[in-house]
């Protein structure tokens, strides 16, 4: 080659289509401003922040205890917990069942697997993560500023009942279980009493308290006076049991009836009346930037080729 391609050089092919480079560019940057307004949609975002409560202070011991010290809000479990019900596949197909996203997202269910379609789409604007001030966040991206914030707060409510779920079974099988066991101590006390009647009807055995408040036990019939004393013990122990249970049992109730939310939330979403993406802005000024870029390799190339050409 007779000529050596160097800075100079460049900045004179440069110079020389210096109008064509600003045109090119400058008509990007109004195609790129009108395709952002008429085609590109207009995405809102809408979020919740919450924490997880500590759904211990439900129990009967937390109720009716002498805890003085109990943690308000819930451990790192609990928000593992609650981020993996916010991204669970029940969650997801519940809400995208519940207000038509294939619909919303113009995706026919004609499609072959429509569902998973809709799904991917969701998941790509849907997001469910801890913060740095370990709180849970739920966002979401949609055109359609009042759906977004309509889903996330279905999302939350979805993610409290699904959490105490576990926890409310669980108190409604012990409950069941300490009812099933009162009303069985409450037969075997009832029988108790029945048999002492008959024994002291039948005997004529007298029961009477003593000074220091211990239960007297007299009859003429020795045998019959001591089996008497023997029931008369079990029954008092099945009646203590029976009070206790009892107790128990009213205690559960009233942790069964505060249905708490498990859920405290810092911000609950609303609809946003400012879009979040596309930033109009930054793609006008990427494009530009694009454009230019590429027409000044492109001259450049042109001109090496053209001279190429002429020293063949």
């Amino acid at each position: 080659m007779d000529k050596e391609f160097n800075l100079l050089t460049a900045i004179r092919i440069i110079l020389k289509w210096k109008k064509q480079i600003l045109i090119l560019t400058v008509a990007s940057g109004i195609i790129a401003a009108l395709f952002s307004v008429f085609v590109m949609d207009e995405w809102f975002l809408s979020y919740s922040t919450f924490y997880p409560t500590n759904q211990s202070l439900s129990d009967r011991s937390a109720i009716f205890g002498n805890e003085t010290q109990v943690e308000y809000f819930g451990t790192k479990s609990d928000i593992n917990r609650v981020l993996t019900i916010a991204n669970s596949v029940p969650i997801i197909d519940f809400i995208i069942d519940s207000f038509k996203m294939a619909e919303h997202y113009d995706i026919s269910k004609e499609k072959k697997y429509w569902k998973t379609i809709v799904r991917k789409k969701f998941e790509k604007n849907y997001e469910a993560i801890k913060t740095e001030h370990d709180a849970v966040r739920v966002s979401l991206y949609d055109t359609d500023p009042k759906v977004a914030a309509a889903i996330v707060n279905t999302v939350v409510r979805n993610v409290d009942e699904l959490n105490k779920q576990h926890v409310t079974e669980s108190k409604q099988k012990i409950y069941t279980a300490i009812v099933d066991q009162t009303a069985k101590l409450q037969l075997t006390a009832d029988s108790y009493i029945d048999t002492l009647a008959i024994l002291g009807e039948r005997y004529k055995v007298k029961v009477s308290s003593g000074a220091d408040g211990t239960i007297l036990v007299d009859g003429s019939d020795y045998h019959a006076v001591q089996l008497y004393k023997s029931i008369l013990a079990k029954q008092t122990n099945t009646a203590r049991e029976l009070n206790n249970l009892t107790n128990i049992q009213g205690q559960l109730n009233v942790s069964l009836q505060n249905n708490e939310t498990s859920l405290y939330v810092l911000e609950a979403a609303f609809a946003s009346d400012r879009r979040e993406k596309p930033v109009r802005s930054l793609v006008v000024i990427i494009t530009v930037l694009i454009t230019g870029f590429v027409s000044l390799i492109g001259v450049l190339l042109i001109e090496q080729i053209r001279d190429i050409k002429s020293q063949l």
